[in-house]
């Protein structure tokens, strides 16, 4: 996912630093104002600086929100090396401890009001936004097809990324009926085990197959 800035003050540190420091602003007016609020100019209020310096860098909302999937894709593949980086060798361990940072992420407050926002914003852009999401949504679904691969070696591609998507739509899906679930600790540590098992089946082939 590539999104362009201004080259001129762009390449330079100090203006990659500026551009940086608008993405995060925008990332976290969207988590703390919902994404009614969000416009370039409450955005440039957040990152301290003039509507102008916003649009230099940024010239239209479009562009900003592509800078904010593009942003998180950056924070979510970074994780993910590092966590297969410390993770045992053990296919089926590293599989675990890669399912388990997805099921705690979720359960975050931070992750479900961001994405519930994002979503929403989505809808109002004015280019194909289901595509930056496909994008940005590439990224899960090509991490857990490399877990299962290592877990289940000689299974298909097609098969192995099948599994992975749906393990992802199950990740992505308890972002929003998680709360509606249950809010007792215990029922919600009931219900991540049980979706640590049921990714598992699913990597494993164990659910059923209907031809």
């Amino acid at each position: 996912m590539q999104v362009k800035t201004r080259q001129k003050s762009g390449s330079s540190r100090a203006g990659k630093e500026t551009a940086q420091r608008i993405v995060t602003a925008a990332r976290e007016l969207l988590m703390r104002e919902g994404y009614a609020q969000f416009s370039m100019r409450n955005v440039a209020a957040q990152a301290g600086l003039h509507l102008a310096n916003v649009q230099y860098y940024y010239p239209t909302r479009d562009d900003l929100v592509r800078a904010i999937l593009a942003d998180t894709g950056e924070r979510y593949l970074a994780s993910y090396e590092q966590l297969r980086a410390r993770a045992p060798a053990d296919g089926a361990e590293r599989f675990k401890a890669v399912v388990e940072f997805n099921l705690r992420d979720v359960a975050t407050w931070e992750t479900r009001r961001f994405f519930i926002q994002l979503w929403a914003l989505l809808s109002t852009l004015d280019g194909d936004s289901g595509s930056l999401l496909n994008d940005l949504y590439e990224i899960d679904i090509q991490q857990l097809s490399g877990c299962i691969a290592e877990l289940v070696p000689g299974t298909q591609a097609a098969e192995v990324r099948r599994r992975a998507t749906l393990l992802a739509a199950m990740i992505e899906g308890l972002i929003v009926v998680r709360s509606a679930h249950s809010r007792s600790a215990a029922e919600l540590k009931r219900l991540t085990s049980r979706a640590q098992a049921l990714g598992m089946q699913i990597a494993l082939g164990v659910v059923s197959e209907v031809n």
